[in-house]
Order: C-alpha cells, then structure tokens, then sequence
C-alpha cells in the first residue's frame, strides 16, 4: 500500500509538473520582450549611424567612444544571448504542450522543421531587403533556423542528455576558436562555410554573423531548460539569483585568466579599465555569453517577483513583445528601416547616439501596438499564424 501511495503522489506530481511546463510564464515572455527592446535600440541606431559598440570582432582592439555609446552597448549585448536561449526554451513548451493535446514527436519536430523554413524565408527576403538592400548575408534568423533543424534532432535525446551535448559543443567550440585565433588575428581571409560554422565574415559572399556551432549550443540548452519549467524550482526568484551569480562568478574567473574562446584578452596594450567589460561576440565567447546570461538571470529574478505588474501593469508590454518575438524582430527591421530614411533628410545636430534613441522611441509607437494587434490576430488564427 506503501508503494501504491508513494507512486500515486509521483504520478501526481509529475502531472502537475507537465500541466504547469506548458503554462505562459509570463516572467519569461518579459525577459524575451526585454531583449527585444534591447535589440531593437542597438538596430535603431545602427540604422542612423550611431554605433553602440561595446563588444569585439575577430579579436580587433575596440576604441570605445564616450560612455553614452558603450553603455548602451552593454545594455543591448543582452539581447542576441537572451534571443537564442529563449528560442529553444520556448520550443520546449511548445513540444510539452503539444504532446499533451495528442502530437506525436514527429509532429513536434515536423512543426520545428516548417518553423525554421518560414524564419529562413523571412530573413532571405524580407530582412535581407530592409536591413542591407541588395547585400547578401546570414543574419541571426538563417541562423537559428540551421540551428532549430539540427534541434529537431537532438530533442530526441534525453533531456539530461540533451544537456550534456549542447555543453559539451559550446566548450569544445570555445577550445577551437582559441586554436585558430592565431590565423584570426592575422586576418586570414577565409572561405564561407568555415564562418558560416565556426567564425563570422563580413568578407565571404554572403557575409555570416552568427556562426552555428556558436551560438545553437544557446538554443540547445534553452530546449533542455525549458523541459524544467514544470519543477516549482524553476519559478522561484532565489533560483535564478543564485544562477545569475553563479554565472558572474564564472565570468570573472575566466576573465582575470584571460577568458576562454575570447580573442580579446582584458589586458589589451591601451585598454582602459572599462575595456575589462568589453568582451568577443564574434566569434563568441564563453565570457561573453556568461556576462550577458547571468545579468540576464538577475533581470528574472527580479521579474518573478513582481507577477501582478506584469500580467496588467506597466511591464505588460515587455509581455506582449516577448510573446511574439519573431514578428517582432521582422516589424522592427521594416520600421527602423523607414525612419532611419526619415532621418536622413532631417537636420540632426548634436550626438548622433541621442538621434539613435530617438529613432528607437518613435519606432516603439508604431511596434508596440503592432505587436499587440498581432497578437490577438494569432490568438484568432493558430493554424495559420502559429510559425510565425
């Protein structure tokens, strides 16, 4: 009778587990919301020519302007490591809460299959034309796109297991990059499909930004934390505080022992002290994804600690964005796109960095309402619009 109890409490627990991982967890959609905005400042100014750089390229020593540009830098390097692990953490509520309603795991993963071909489409034409007109690249979409077809795949492991790939090739990648820095310093030009994998171009046709096995690892263990969200744990800020520091203290460490996978040691021969912050994102860096996520992780704490404010006050909005980041990310390239030309023919005395953030705020007008609109038009149509 014992044993009968104890598996009865199990089951229940699990099921309560699985009726709760696929849930809305509204502080996660304000976290995405967040990186969004963060995104779409970077972007906004980038359009009027005001760059926010506080990261580094290939290894490059960054000459950091005033703090009002690299300031903002660190703000919005949140945004790309936030995108990529929230895009598999999602994917994994997806899956829960599909298989609850009858969806095989051929499903799922035919689903993800018709999602990254819709995201790769988006970004070969639509982002492609707003962003550089006729400039071919590989943007961040056709990434995750690549990165969501090889996760189809991988979700069939076990979750722990999952878990253990995805690290396993986001610290064998960091070992590799360290291997070739040499050759990256050097400006070895280098073929499309070595950037498109492992490093980034601006010099390959078409040019790669966000190499796969960089970045997808994100994705990946986002899929195998979203596969958690269920566990009470989960939910709790004191959780995510203690990840958030966790994640600083690793920084830090890696930092001062000259980072692993960073191409741009903190010591660099003039270097200021804010330069202690400025870390590689292309390729990327164990460092800078643990400087990013474990601010991130802190952001979280402190969002699930305020539930009421985010499902009707104020940060509300950072909710809805979150919930439909991807037509978000495809609005924000249209619209930026357009007021950056409105600009262009307006006189814009002063820094160009207070231009930029003008530029984000009148593109938040349009965005936020849009998103809201498209929202509810999504809640009328899943069938239809649930890809995007």
């Amino acid at each position: 009778m014992a044993i009968q109890a104890r598996t009865v409490q199990k089951a229940d627990v699990l099921t309560r587990e699985q009726a709760v991982s696929t849930t809305r967890i509204l502080a996660i959609d304000a976290l995405r919301g967040l990186a969004m905005l963060f995104m779409a400042l970077d972007h906004a100014s980038f359009f009027v020519g005001a760059g926010l750089q506080a990261e580094s390229y290939g290894g490059q020593f960054v000459t950091l302007q005033s703090i009002a540009y690299w300031g903002l830098g660190l703000i919005t390097n949140l945004a790309s490591p936030i995108f990529w692990l929230l895009s598999g953490y999602s994917l994994a509520l997806f899956s829960a809460g599909r298989q609850r309603k009858g969806w095989s795991t051929l499903a799922v993963s035919r689903y993800m299959l018709i999602r990254a071909a819709v995201i790769l489409v988006l970004d070969l034409t639509i982002c492609w034309f707003f962003w550089m007109g006729d400039a071919p690249y590989v943007h961040v979409l056709t990434a995750i796109a690549v990165a969501m077809v090889m996760l189809s795949l991988l979700r069939l492991l076990p979750k722990h297991l999952l878990a253990i790939v995805a690290g396993a090739v986001l610290l064998g990648y960091q070992w590799v990059i360290g291997v070739m820095a040499p050759a990256l310093a050097a400006d070895t030009p280098q073929g499309f499909w070595q950037a498109f994998w492992l490093t980034y171009s601006y010099d390959t046709v078409p040019a790669v930004g966000f190499p796969i096995l960089g970045w997808g690892p994100l994705m990946w263990l986002g899929y195998a934390l979203g596969a958690l969200q269920g566990r009470e744990a989960m939910r709790q800020p004191r959780t995510w505080l203690l990840a958030g520091l966790a994640l600083l203290g690793l920084w830090l460490g890696l930092r001062l022992l000259g980072g692993y996978g960073d191409l741009g040691p903190a010591g660099q021969v003039g270097g200021t002290p804010a330069h202690f912050l400025i870390m590689s994102k292309a390729p990327p860096s164990l460092t800078y994804f643990a400087f990013n996520l474990g601010l991130a992780a802190l952001i979280l704490a402190g969002l699930f600690t305020v539930p009421t404010l985010l499902a009707s006050g104020p940060l509300q909005p950072l909710v809805t964005i979150g919930q439909v980041a991807l037509f978000f990310y495809v609005a924000h390239i249209v619209v930026y796109h357009f007021i950056a030309r409105i600009f262009a023919v307006l006189p814009t005395p002063g820094p160009v960095v207070i231009w930029g953030c003008l530029a984000f705020s009148a593109g938040l007008l349009i965005l936020v309402p849009l998103s809201g609109a498209y929202r509810d038009l999504r809640k009328r149509y899943p069938r239809v619009l649930s890809y995007l």
